[in-house]
């Protein structure tokens, strides 16, 4: 697990949302493709978590609150629709961008929120990201006011 930079719930950052800095967890077996997403993301002041391969992606998604995941399709051991796919089933709620070169099959873009093919370039991907965040962080808000009215006890 590579930890590149810590979260702080703090932060002033304009993509605080709820209070704390957004955490992305990025996959992929290209240590050259994850260095290059710490630095764009943690430009954009979301915290980043990398992982190599499925398997450590797993372990961390399990033990960390992440809110997005950037998920590499082509990797050893599991590949990416096999880890979205693990995923899902743990952390529904939890959007997940396929980011890839290679040709997705179907099965596995119908489990993930977003899909941006790398050589798109970074805009595309810091788009997918904010439309995520947003709809993430408007999701959540919903179901707590919703969960509120259910618990309060109208005369």
């Amino acid at each position: 697990m590579n930890i590149e930079s810590s979260y702080n719930k703090n932060s002033s950052s304009p993509i605080a949302g709820l209070g704390r800095r957004k955490l992305i967890l990025s996959v992929d077996d290209d240590s050259s493709v994850l260095y290059a997403r710490y630095k764009l993301l943690s430009s954009m002041g979301y915290g980043v978590i990398s992982a190599n391969d499925g398997i450590q992606a797993l372990q961390i998604f399990g033990s960390t609150p992440v809110d997005l995941v950037l998920l590499d399709y082509s990797m050893p051991f599991l590949d990416g629709g096999q880890v979205a796919e693990a995923m899902k089933e743990y952390k529904p709620n939890v959007p997940i961008i396929l980011v890839s070169g290679a040709d997705v099959p179907e099965k596995f873009l119908a489990l993930v929120n977003g899909c941006v093919r790398k050589g798109e370039g970074p805009e595309a991907l810091l788009t997918a990201i904010t439309e995520l965040m947003q709809s993430s962080v408007g999701s959540r808000l919903v179901a707590e006011v919703e969960h509120l009215n259910e618990a309060a006890i109208w005369p």
